[in-house]
């Protein structure tokens, strides 16, 4: 679930074609693990943050995909 959640912010932090948000999201990923850690009355997986990290790189590379082939397909489309 973590994977997918940040996959998610990855591709709305790409939908905002910003790299200050891009960079902002990437910050506050890293921000909430912190808080969530010092908070934590137990101990914290730091393997939590690495599928975050993963899946919010992944969501962006997938957006970066997306984008590619969409611009594909629409050169084919103009070019018959």
């Amino acid at each position: 679930m973590i994977i997918l959640t940040a996959a998610a912010l990855g591709i709305s932090a790409g939908l905002m074609r910003s790299a200050g948000v891009i960079a902002l999201v990437a910050a506050l990923i890293g921000i909430t693990f912190a808080v969530a850690a010092i908070t934590s009355p137990g101990p914290v997986s730091l393997l939590a943050l690495v599928y975050a990290v993963l899946g919010y790189n992944g969501g962006l590379i997938l957006f970066v995909l997306g984008l590619s082939a969409s611009a594909r397909l629409r050169a084919v489309r103009t070019s018959h």
